[in-house]
């Protein structure tokens, strides 16, 4: 792979605060959604990938990418990755001009990868991402009503 996001001190900072408010989201508490926002630069002809572990199924996954020219934004499960740059069958892929919103809910739970792709580009990209994660909603279960005894079925 060629590299996933390496982080300032700044970012790291801002990061993991985010991945903290993610590792609680994950585990059950009551935090609802977890918020982070990352600084890149996609250096031309390369790609950048940024790794959201353990994202349950039927999560949505919001993400808003503001950038300083045309890059590809690919959102895919951690099995595509094995292939990437090969073709791959992402949850999610469009090209951001200058600016790109998406949410997509998580399909199959696992790790996903948002893949910043400036192979195709001649100049370095400065990318600001902004990613919000929201719990899948559970579902109230009503307690089933007993079954009604069929008129003139008496036991005697």
């Amino acid at each position: 792979m060629q590299g996933e996001f390496s982080l300032n001190a700044a970012m790291a900072g801002n990061l993991a605060a985010a991945l903290l408010g993610l590792a609680l989201f994950l585990a059950g508490m009551p935090v609802q959604a977890a918020k982070a926002e990352l600084n890149a630069e996609v250096p031309a002809q390369k790609w950048k990938a940024l790794r959201l572990r353990n994202l349950p199924k039927d999560a949505s996954i919001a993400l808003r990418v503001e950038t300083s020219g045309p890059i590809r934004v690919i959102f895919l499960h951690q099995d595509e990755l094995q292939r990437f740059p090969k073709p791959v069958r992402p949850a999610f892929a469009a090209t951001a001009e200058r600016r790109l919103s998406f949410r997509v809910t998580v399909p199959v739970a696992g790790s996903y990868y948002v893949i910043l792709d400036n192979r195709k580009g001649g100049e370095a990209r400065e990318v600001r991402l902004f990613i919000e994660a929201v719990a899948p909603r559970r579902s109230e279960t009503k307690p089933k009503p007993k079954p009604k005894a069929a008129p003139g079925l008496n036991s005697t």
